[in-house]
């Protein structure tokens, strides 16, 4: 199998640019729909499953042109490498005060999606986590993200919140939770 050859490491400086031209966009036929309800002094959030008529592109919902800098913090950065070519990465930044690490990008390219490459990144940088004392991970994705979304699922996080002013393009942002234990 491939992806035994897939090595998840801190990444060196000269990788960034190659992380910022992997193709980050996906195509699904699946969104979460978001509906919300008030009955009386109740308010109803409601994510339901829909299948598109089609499926669609939904291109990634950040800037790649800024990871230098992210780099340059020096908390975790890891890519994803198979041999000489970077296969993907993880971004994460440390909030200290509530010893939560959020998940700033997570990219597979392409082409090398559906191998495992993005669970491993996340369970590394979850090691990493722990190392560092922290208590939780926490990963965003946006409800057109299927693929991501039913990444979380698999991965055993938990469902926590949701922002819908998140993104400029007015996509919802859901928010899991990833426990990273004692």
């Amino acid at each position: 199998s491939r992806r035994e050859y897939v090595i998840i490491r801190r990444a060196f400086l000269e990788e960034v640019s190659i992380c910022a031209q992997l193709d980050a966009s996906v195509e699904t036929d699946h969104v979460w729909q978001m509906e919300e309800r008030s009955l009386g002094s109740e308010l109803q959030i409601v994510f339901r499953h829909g299948r598109l008529p089609r499926p669609m592109r939904v291109l990634y919902p950040r800037d790649l042109s800024h990871l230098a800098q992210d780099w340059e913090r020096d908390e975790c950065f890891l890519v994803a490498a198979e041999g000489a070519e970077i296969t993907g990465f993880i971004d994460v930044r440390v909030q200290p005060w509530d010893k939560v690490a959020w998940v700033h990008h997570l990219v597979v390219g392409r082409r090398f999606r559906r191998r495992g490459i993005a669970s491993r990144l996340v369970q590394t940088a979850a090691e990493w986590g722990r190392r560092q004392g922290l208590r939780q991970l926490m990963i965003e994705s946006s409800t057109k993200n299927y693929p991501g979304l039913c990444l979380c699922q698999h991965l055993g996080c938990v469902f926590c919140g949701f922002n819908d002013q998140a993104y400029s393009t007015q996509d919802i942002a859901v928010f899991f939770a990833y426990p990273l234990g004692s």
